[in-house]
């Protein structure tokens, strides 16, 4: 019989082996194969031998015994149980044969768990390129030498019996009981080895996370499971599961979006440590920051509250009896900036105002000597965000309130970080100098005045810039960037103001100058052209529309890649032509559009592929020709029809609802009433039905370019579309009324 390569086993039992070989029937033989433990390639089970330890104790009073089994959500216990069964099924048709190899001379061997190996092959890499950190594990706790027992000289141990092996041999082989003397019992692994494996559950779980696998979840719990398992079994104190492993999980469920499943286990960890009084499991202030980050980034409806409401739990749970603080619970400026965060995700007046009470809090509590909780630049930053995503009250068209706001929080880190100073006699801390205003919170107040959509709100991003370029001079943070440029444009197009193209325009030539001596911080950018044509869009000066077709000539011109124009700045500038009162407006929006299909086609680029919005910008130029001569409207319409076929055939661009709908505007508004304008509209709407594109625009123009009476005869089908109720008049008819196959396509 020729050995196997892969097992080891005791030649001193050999003869009593043979003994039994040829004393009993083979079914009751058993050869036990030397195997390292090591961890399955997907943790889910650690492979020792199926027999149980007589020295493996139960410990159920455990409070992790009880957490275990209690949160394993019948996930460990479930693929546990069907892989016991399934074992046992292998042994059984494996009964009939012995362990030792199938054949004499086979290259296989079967294992006491009924497992099939196939013979070792030298060439293949016990770290493969391709296996995941989880599947390497066994490999590394198999091959790696830190794994390895050392005597005390460092010489490698020999291979030793484990608990459970020696326990069948004390069965089969000895009557009383007694160990061979050459049985040695297996070394435990040391605290080096259980660190690392600690470790590389730790980051498999991480690396999960990163890519947002559902499957983290899981993992997370199952390493709880087997970690509480292995420390009842070896009555190894490494191997207990501490409160590091239970945050991982907390933050799993976190990342994944469930923080109530997140607070649940905080919850269920604060009971077991009031019940046990075990500090390995007692949450942290991390563990509580962990919930609460989790409530901060959810879409749960009432995040904010529950993060702050954790947030006041964990500051009563740190203060203790006689006035002194927990500095393991006690919350830090990370966890108050998390609520900061989830309060600022809310977008209202009401959300920004308890965040603002609460950095007024941890000023208050700085300036008394707390140093975990003093706010950061961080802090200010986020309640200036939460004002300036504040949306405006009812019946307010300008958020000048939200912005005058961002701006006083702005001012007051200003006036808090001179207080620390004057403490620190001179603000040579670390402190202070991360206190100093900068570009981002700057920035950050600018974007608070481009949503307000005040008049003023130009001229006070312009005033900020200019307190910016004078903290420049002196060596401040405060350095003007690409971006406060584009924010100082983008307050001037969202204004409304009747000059504020010309501001824009100005404000990107002094951009342009700024770009020379900047060293890189400072240039122009598509976006910033972008901007510049936005504010040309909403102006109602002359020659507007000329001066947007200038910008976007350079932009093409330039040779500068990093201000080539995009879709945008092709759909921004047709939108300036459709609103301008220049005559052949129409012509012009169909050739600014044929360049940009022009340029796409040679060069391919995704950025000035012409799409949907670019083709109906240019039907709606055609739609506001109607108060023009003669020739001109006739020309309108006859590029509106053009353009619309052309959108039938093309293969990058289909017609969609607006797409219909400008086209009946264009009907309506260029063709004299009579018996063409009523075909024309007529087949257009019943095209428009066959497609289910029929929404709101195209309900409206319907009713405008038809009359009543031929209106009535396209509309009957959706008049009797309701069964048993009664027909409603033509005027109170609503797109709701109408069949769902006219509108099954519309996406909104």
């Amino acid at each position: 019989m020729k050995p196997c390569n892969n097992a080891h086993v005791n030649t001193s039992i050999i003869p009593l082996c043979l003994l039994i070989f040829f004393t009993k029937p083979c079914s009751s033989f058993n050869i036990h194969v030397h195997e390292k433990p090591s961890i399955d390639r997907n943790f889910r089970t650690f492979r020792h031998h199926p027999r149980t330890s007589s020295l493996a104790c139960s410990s159920k009073g455990s409070p992790y015994h009880s957490f275990s089994r209690s949160y394993s959500l019948s996930l460990s216990n479930d693929n546990e149980s069907s892989l016991d069964s399934s074992e046992t099924i292998k042994r059984k048709r494996k009964k009939k044969d012995t362990n030792l190899n199938k054949d004499e001379g086979g290259d296989e061997y079967h294992d006491d768990h009924g497992d099939h190996h196939p013979a070792a092959d030298a060439s293949s890499s016990p770290l493969s390129e391709n296996m995941s950190l989880s599947n390497t594990l066994s490999n590394i706790l198999d091959h790696d030498e830190d794994f390895q027992p050392q005597k005390e000289g460092g010489e490698e141990e020999t291979e030793t019996e484990t608990v459970d092996q020696m326990e069948i041999f004390t069965e089969n082989n000895n009557s009383n009981g007694s160990l061979p003397k050459d049985a040695q019992v297996k070394k435990p692994r040391s605290k080096a080895q259980i660190k690392k494996l600690k470790f590389l559950m730790m980051q498999d779980i991480e690396t999960l996370l990163q890519d947002k696998n559902s499957t983290a979840i899981i993992t997370a719990q199952k390493n709880i499971d087997r970690l509480e398992r292995l420390y009842r079994k070896e009555k190894q104190e490494d191997y207990k599961p501490k409160i590091m492993q239970y945050n991982l999980l907390i933050r799993a469920h976190g990342k994944l979006g469930d923080p109530i499943q997140a607070e649940k286990i905080l919850n269920r960890l604060e009971d077991l440590y009031q019940k046990s009084g075990d500090e390995d499991i007692r949450p942290t202030v991390i563990t509580y920051t962990e919930v609460i980050d989790a409530y901060a980034k959810s879409h749960h409806a009432h995040s904010a509250e529950n993060a702050e409401r954790l947030l006041y739990l964990m500051m009563d749970r740190a203060q203790r009896e006689d006035g002194t603080l927990d500095e393991a619970l006690a919350p830090t400026s990370i966890t108050c900036d998390a609520v900061l965060n989830a309060w600022a995700r809310k977008g209202t007046r009401e959300a920004a105002g308890r965040a603002e009470e609460i950095l007024e809090r941890m000023e208050y509590l700085r300036t008394r000597g707390n140093i975990k909780v003093q706010p950061t630049s961080y802090s200010f930053a986020t309640v200036i965000s939460a004002w300036a995503r504040a949306r405006f009250g009812r019946g307010e068209v300008s958020g000048k309130e939200n912005a005058e706001r961002a701006q006083f929080i702005l001012r007051r880190m200003v006036e808090f970080r001179k207080q620390m100073e004057a403490k620190d006699k001179g603000g040579s801390s670390e402190y202070c100098k991360e206190l100093e205003v900068d570009t981002v919170l700057y920035n950050s107040v600018m974007d608070a005045w481009a949503r307000s959509k005040d008049p003023i709100a130009g001229t006070r991003a312009e005033e900020l810039l200019f307190e910016m370029e004078e903290k420049e001079k002196t060596g401040g943070k405060a350095a003007p960037d690409t971006i406060t440029y584009n924010s100082v444009i983008n307050c001037h197009a969202n204004s409304g103001h009747v000059n504020a193209a010309k501001a824009a325009e100005r404000v990107l030539k002094k951009m342009e100058i700024a770009a020379s001596t900047s060293n890189g911080r400072i240039a122009p950018n598509t976006m910033t052209y972008n901007q510049v044509l936005k504010a040309y869009s909403k102006s109602s000066l002359p020659g507007a529309a000329k001066r947007a077709d200038m910008i976007l000539t350079y932009m093409i011109q330039s040779g500068n890649e990093s201000i080539q124009p995009d879709v945008i700045s092709f759909s921004t500038c047709l939108d300036v032509w459709a609103k301008s009162k220049e005559p052949g407006k129409a012509e012009k929006a169909y050739l600014i559009l044929q360049k940009m299909e022009q340029l796409y086609d040679s060069t391919g680029l995704q950025s000035i592929k012409p799409n949907e919005v670019t083709y109906n910008t240019v039907l709606n130029a055609c739609a506001f020709s109607a108060f023009t001569q003669d020739h001109e409207r006739k020309q309108a319409l006859s590029l509106a029809v053009r353009l619309f076929n052309e959108m039938q055939k093309s293969t990058i661009v289909r017609p969609d609802a607006v797409t219909y709908g400008m086209l009946l505007k264009c009907i309506a508004n260029l063709v004299p009433k009579g018996k063409i304008r009523n075909n024309m509209a007529s087949d257009v709407f019943r095209k428009c039905i066959d497609n289910g594109l029929v929404n709101g625009l195209v309900f409206d123009e319907i009713r405008r370019a038809l009359p009543g009476r031929l209106l009535s005869a396209l509309l009957k089908d959706a008049q009797n579309a309701r069964h048993g109720k009664m027909k409603k008049p033509l005027s109170l008819l609503e797109l709701r009324d109408l069949p769902r196959s006219w509108r099954a396509n519309v996406v909104e």
